[in-house]
């Protein structure tokens, strides 16, 4: 594993799509008070107790677990407009490289090119195409049905987070056009983590991760992760992805390490678990009277630059920051 972290937080909708929990299972301990009564009228408790397989959470969502409207959301979501919306002052020229194609930035070491992966540009005829071919038809009302059911989900999200209220309502008019009718609702952080996500209690929200250079995948994208109060909320269950997400984690060498992140990349892309968005950007003004404070080999004080980490972290140093009473000349560098 390399040491250095890249902190990027990722913006993504993401869809309890496959299963709800866990697949094996769960044995459970009934117990039953029986009262008996003896001759010399003194009552007695005995507990019974006797194993109870209670039915494991393997219910795909009737809607979001077909592949194919997951897909068809990911054609129908444009992307680049969304990314104009939240960050304006963004060149126009570096705004394709925030789009998000799989749980990892494009620029990252592991990511596998979009030439290897299933990418979703905004392609909504392509969207209708795959929904169509799902058994979705338009009903009276403009309206996706099928079976006399419309295709009606909710998308939520936290308070108190002005990016991710734009991306619902943008998200919500988009999909609105092709003929979803997505509700949404906006939850207090505490009851929208305790009581939704962490109890998969939802059809799909909008979250973001933050997550290092070489992540550890998991917690977030392996079946056993599956359960309530596990970071794999969305049910994400792939037999091939499981084996690959073990061995990244026990491959030492980074050239077959590389080659099993594409396949995964490729897994994951394909089956769009997560509708990927956007990488966060964001910008940080520092006075340049702060500065850090070090002690040489010989005790002396010296100055320094405060500069980013690799992870992209200026706060890495805080404890050592100083702030003088005058702007400080540094030797040049190199």
């Amino acid at each position: 594993m390399l040491r250095n972290r890249l902190m990027t937080v990722l913006g993504l909708i993401l869809v309890a799509s496959m299963v709800l929990a866990a697949c094996a299972p769960q044995t459970l301990v009934e117990t039953k008070v029986v009262e008996v009564e003896k001759p010399v009228e003194v009552e007695k408790t005995v507990v019974v107790e006797k194993e109870v397989e209670r039915e494991p959470f393997t219910t795909p969502h009737p809607i979001l677990g077909d592949i194919r409207v997951r897909q068809a959301i990911a054609y129908c979501t444009n992307k680049l407009d969304l990314i104009k919306s939240v960050y304006p002052l963004v060149p126009e020229d570096q705004q394709a490289d925030l789009v998000m194609n799989t749980f990892i930035p494009t620029v990252q070491w592991a990511y596998a090119g979009d030439e290897n992966i299933t990418i979703y540009p905004f392609d909504p005829e392509k969207g209708k195409a795959l929904l169509e071919e799902a058994g979705w038809r338009r009903n009276r009302e403009g309206w996706l049905e099928k079976d006399g059911k419309r295709l009606q989900f909710t998308l939520i999200t936290n308070s108190g987070n002005d990016l991710r209220k734009a991306i619902l309502t943008i998200a919500q008019d988009a999909w609105k056009r092709i003929g979803v009718d997505v509700r949404t609702d906006i939850l207090e952080w505490a009851v929208f983590i305790q009581e939704r996500v962490n109890k998969l209690d939802f059809d799909a929200l909008i979250l973001g991760w933050s997550m290092g250079i070489e992540p550890d995948l998991y917690q977030i994208w392996h079946s056993s992760q599956t359960n309530p109060y596990q970071l794999n909320f969305v049910g994400f269950q792939n037999e091939e992805a499981d084996e690959l997400i073990l061995k990244i984690r026990q491959e030492y060498d980074h050239g077959q390490q590389v080659s099993y992140c594409h396949r995964l990349h490729e897994i994951i892309a394909r089956e769009q678990p997560y509708t990927f968005l956007y990488v966060g950007k964001w910008t940080a003004i520092l006075d340049k009277r702060i500065v850090i404070r070090e002690k040489s080999a010989d005790g002396k004080v010296v100055y320094k630059r405060i500069k980013p980490t690799k992870t992209g972290n200026f706060m890495f140093h805080f404890n050592r920051w100083i702030k003088l009473p005058e702007i400080p000349v540094f030797a040049a560098e190199g």
